[in-house]
């Protein structure tokens, strides 16, 4: 079959599209303090004028062939067929109340989009997508909130022992469930495919190199992060981090040195008693990487059970009951630890927090908002009235490092950036992909069930070496291809937009790393001297405490330069 490859020449023409500089920017739906600072950060660098958008008298005709144009008639659904449709045509569109006609976009260059027809301005983003990459659009059916979770939580427990169906079946059941929910999606011979849902849909088509798009949350920010990182004078993936804490043996990063080295990226290891959950957890947030790659055991974590009674704000007396999973993380003082918890609500006053029809009738208030507040006061103020041990905490996914478990709840990463994620673990895609998806990160690559340490180690090889220089899914789709044949196991899926590439610039990789850490540590410092004067003592204890770590980073890259 053909390899396809068509996807370089669309990242180039968008790319060469991408450099022309706007001098004006029009923002709609902006509350004031966003706007303002939209338009601080626009102009930090450059001119550029910024107008609000308040009504449909205040948009411009910023193409003139548009206000000449025909209008497309579209009806009140299938918005982003619609909104493609007249995109290539060079149309404005008009929404009108009857159903819109079952059609969908073929494609130009190879690719198509195949989104969920759920949320509307997860359509939209989907056609504007496609037409950036002259690709197609398939819409599919919604797929039922329980449904999905259930296929979900089958991949989780593909390997399960004690059950009458082996791996290769359930695998082979779990493709044809997909397949079905899909449809017939009319992809190009040797084509592509970035799916936009909740769902893995690429397990099912190991024929086409695939990519995943979460339509919530923030599938716009998942999208530009993308494309943006690709533009000409962004920085590329120069500056790599390695974490082995040694739970599993991972020749890979040995490899990655090697290969890295030798492209002259700037590499930082964090290997055996150095993976801890601190370092590693501040090392997440604060420094400025452009790829991470993670060789560790992933998976839901054993935990407790928590029923709490309070009254909440509006005078209810109400019983919640929450499955706990905990890490620990060493601090300054040998005598503190610093615990991490990841909650999933079991039951709001004896309902079934799962069943959807259920909590759709009962009165839920402030419960939710109180509860989370009363945590924020500290565990010693807020006492479960019963605690039970539970041997898996849903949803956790847990990455072991070298002291304890390591729960990630970031909602950004690497220093505010936007970096490429290889978490080489099992079971590492459930949760975490959209969590670092969301806290930044532009391709996330995981695994969907348990994969042995001989096989992670050579698709992270191949991705790095012979696949190189290829787009992300197709380099992911040849490695697995390399190693899986023609079975049925594809445990790894990324997520991101299609045209994303590994590659190093040649720079001073510390130089830019020491600006990063300098800019970032003078906002704190004007953070903590606004907390200070606030007399917001938690804020300052945080705060203090994040601006030691970028101290500690910026004397240790200048003293590279003694």
């Amino acid at each position: 079959m053909q390899r396809p490859d068509r996807e370089i020449e669309v990242l180039r023409r968008h790319n060469a599209a991408g450099r022309a500089r706007a001098k004006t920017i029009y923002a709609a739906g902006l509350e004031d303090i966003a706007f303002d600072a939209l338009a601080r950060s626009l102009n930090a660098r450059r001119t550029v004028s910024c107008r609000r958008v308040m009504s449909s008298n205040d948009i411009p005709a910023l193409i003139p062939t548009l206000s000449d144009a025909d209008t497309l008639a579209w009806g009140n659904d299938r918005v982003g067929v619609g909104l493609l449709k007249a995109l290539r045509a060079g149309q404005t569109i008009a929404f009108g109340d009857t159903p819109s006609s079952y059609e969908w976009i073929p494609s130009k260059s190879g690719h198509i989009v195949v989104c969920e027809e759920s949320e509307e301005l997860a359509q939209v983003i989907a056609a504007n997508y496609a037409f950036a990459l002259d690709a197609g659009l398939y819409l599919i059916p919604k797929v039922d909130e329980d449904h999905a979770e259930d296929l979900l939580e089958r991949f989780y427990k593909l390997q399960d022992r004690g059950t009458d169906t082996s791996p290769e079946e359930a695998q082979a059941l779990l493709r044809q469930d997909l397949l079905s929910l899909c449809g017939s999606i009319p992809v190009p011979e040797g084509g592509s495919v970035t799916f936009i849902g909740k769902l893995p849909y690429g397990f099912a088509y190991p024929e086409h190199p695939t990519t995943h798009l979460f339509e919530y949350p923030d599938l716009g920010c998942a999208v530009i992060n993308g494309f943006a990182a690709e533009q000409q004078r962004r920085p590329a993936a120069g500056v790599v981090v390695l974490v082995d804490p040694g739970a599993t043996p991972a020749p890979e990063i040995q490899s990655a040195i090697d290969l890295l080295e030798a492209r002259h990226a700037f590499i930082r290891v964090y290997q055996d008693r150095a993976a801890n959950v601190r370092h590693v957890s501040e090392m997440l947030e604060h420094f400025p990487y452009d790829l991470l790659i993670i060789a560790t055991h992933c998976g839901d974590s054993s935990g407790y059970r928590w029923t709490h009674q309070f009254k909440d704000s509006e005078g209810l007396d109400r019983t919640v009951v929450t499955d706990v999973a905990v890490g620990f993380a060493h601090t300054d003082d040998p005598e503190i630890l610093k615990v991490g918890h990841f909650f999933r609500f079991v039951s709001v006053d004896g309902v079934d927090w799962t069943d959807r029809k259920a909590k759709s009738q009962m009165y839920v208030g402030n419960v939710l908002h109180d509860f989370n507040r009363k945590l924020g006061e500290g565990p010693s103020k807020f006492l479960p009235v019963k605690k039970e041990n539970v041997g898996r905490v849903v949803g956790s996914s847990a990455m072991m490092m070298s002291d304890s478990n390591l729960l990630f709840a970031q909602h950004t990463i690497a220093n505010m950036g936007t970096p490429i994620i290889i978490n080489n673990a099992c079971l590492s895609w459930h949760r975490l992909a959209a969590n670092m998806v969301f806290a930044g990160a532009r391709a996330y690559i995981g695994t969907l069930f348990p994969v042995l340490s001989s096989e992670a180690a050579v698709v992270a090889i191949r991705l790095l070496d012979k696949h190189w220089a290829k787009p992300l899914p197709i380099a992911l789709w040849s490695a697995q291809g390399d190693v899986y044949g023609s079975s049925l196991r594809r445990p790894y899926v990324v997520s991101g937009v299609f045209p994303q590439y590994f590659h190093i610039d040649l720079a001073d990789h510390p130089e830019r790393i020491k600006r990063q850490l300098i800019s970032t540590l003078k906002g704190y410092r004007n953070m903590l001297a606004g907390a200070e004067t606030l007399n917001d003592t938690k804020r300052v204890t945080l705060v203090k405490d994040i601006v030691k770590i970028f101290e500690r980073e910026l004397d240790h890259f200048k003293n590279l330069d003694t």
